[in-house]
């Protein structure tokens, strides 16, 4: 009886599991759609979850909505075009893959979110190697959670510098534990936006000539930035209102302008960045009401101000940096800080630091402070900041380092390294262009000298 009873309840237990398990990927069905209008909708209607819809090489008229967990793939030349109108693709499926397809011709409307893929409310959608082009925003996901992105080409229509334009590459709003790996975004306002989103994972991808921002996050903690490029925004990265972030080996290269940063850090506390190459950049580093945070071992070389510290930031720390020609290596608006630059065994590496180290240790025998009286005055007055290689700032330099009181700033490095990092240099392909040759300018200036020579001449004959 009793082995009866089991039997029973292990076939009501079999039976059960049968129902509520999703499709096998045997059972799924392949279902190849010519281009034709309508064709790919209606297929889609008539699919069942887990099946593939596949388009073959050619136009297929948009817009398209998933509403049930389907593989929508494209043949190579498939292409997916929204005439310019609204959405292209609306995903309102959890589990949805969409991959290998070219998706184009979004609307422009910012109140309606024209995308050329919107997302909604669908967890666990991944999108893989797709180009998506001629849209508002590239991929817009709302509340959609382990959302991953891979291997995507997203180019938009707005011009480096257009600070007025529209419309983001990925744009992600209270969503959780996003991926972005492999990626390039560029031509939007900014290429990666977030928005009340939590554990983001953005790596090995590349944001570059973007209107505004490489990447930009509001209210969101524990992200992670990984292996990336930003480079050619008005700000590679702008991390506001943000917390606990970890930001390793990154390139944030050639973000040049009046108000351009590397890295724009605002209300952003006990973050982590490590191994990264800031080069070329006006000011490499801003921090504004930013706490707690550590850098270590980064690169910071050839850029306008490597840090740019506001009072309103405390208890940072910088530790085996290697900072290389840059005009101001650091400028502060305080005289006393409780920012250090220095681990208490190890401190950083200074190019303009003359150091001398008699017991070979590698560590300099005299602390160095990195903040010159130039450097404290033209963060109040930018305006000076055509006066930083004259003769007379130059002599202000060496009365520093004279007399230890004119100095500006208590800010000092206490163990300054006598060399840079091993390994950290930047290479040839983030350094800036190379210059032109002088000659080069000494034939432009006798140019423009032979021609004021040669107007003053025929001047005279008209006398």
């Amino acid at each position: 009886m009793r082995a009866s009873r089991l039997r029973g309840a292990l076939a009501i237990a079999a039976a059960l599991a049968a129902i509520s398990c999703p499709a096998s990927p045997a059972s799924a069905r392949i279902t190849v759609i010519a281009p034709a209008p309508g064709a790919p909708q209606s297929a889609l209607q008539s699919a069942s979850p887990g099946d593939t819809i596949l388009l073959k090489a050619g136009i297929h008229p948009g817009p398209l909505r998933i509403d049930r967990r389907v593989v929508l793939r494209g043949e190579p030349g498939a292409i997916l075009d929204g005439g310019g109108r609204g959405r292209v693709l609306e995903v309102a499926a959890p589990g949805t893959v969409v991959e290998d397809l070219e998706i184009r011709g979004s609307g422009r409307r910012v109140l309606t979110i024209d995308s050329g893929i919107y997302l909604f409310r669908a967890a666990g959608v991944a999108l893989r190697r797709l180009r998506i082009k001629d849209s508002l925003y590239g991929i817009y996901a709302e509340r959609s959670d382990d959302v991953a992105i891979e291997s995507c080409d997203v180019t938009g229509t707005v011009p480096p510098g257009a600070e007025s334009g529209d419309g983001n590459g990925i744009h992600l709003w209270y969503c959780q534990k996003p991926l972005v790996r492999d990626c390039s975004v560029k031509h939007f306002a900014d290429a990666v936006y977030l928005a009340f989103t939590q554990d983001a994972l953005i790596e090995h991808s590349r944001f570059e000539r973007n209107a505004r921002y490489g990447f930009h996050t509001m209210y969101c903690q524990d992200n992670h930035l990984t292996g990336n490029t930003f480079a050619y925004n008005l700000a590679g990265c702008a991390i506001m209102f943000s917390n606990r972030l970890r930001v390793a080996r990154n390139d944030f290269v050639h973000n040049r302008g009046s108000r351009t940063y590397g890295l724009l850090l605002r209300d952003c506390s006990d973050g982590e960045f490590t191994g990264n190459r800031l080069v070329d950049n006006t000011i490499a580093v801003f921090m504004d009401d930013s706490n707690r945070n550590r850098m270590i071992g980064n690169l910071i070389e050839d850029n306008g101000w490597g840090i740019l510290l506001y009072s309103s930031s405390d208890g940072n720390e910088f530790a085996r940096n290697s900072f290389l020609n840059n005009d101001y290596p650091v400028a502060l608006d305080m005289k006393y800080t409780d920012n250090r630059f220095d681990d208490g065994e190890s401190g950083n590496y200074w190019s303009e630091n003359a150091a001398y180290d008699l017991d070979g240790d590698g560590t300099s025998d005299v602390p160095y402070s990195p903040v010159s009286a130039f450097a404290f005055l033209s963060k109040q007055y930018p305006d000076l900041s055509v006066l930083a290689r004259s003769p007379a700032v130059a002599a202000l330099s060496v009365a520093e380092r004279v007399i230890p009181a004119l100095r500006p700033s208590e800010a000092v490095d206490r163990f300054p390294r006598v060399g840079p990092a091993s390994g950290v240099r930047a290479d040839a392909s983030i350094r800036r262009s190379a210059p032109r040759p002088a000659w080069l300018w000494v034939m432009g200036f006798l140019a423009l000298a032979a021609m004021g020579m040669g107007g003053l001449l025929f001047g005279r004959q008209l006398r």
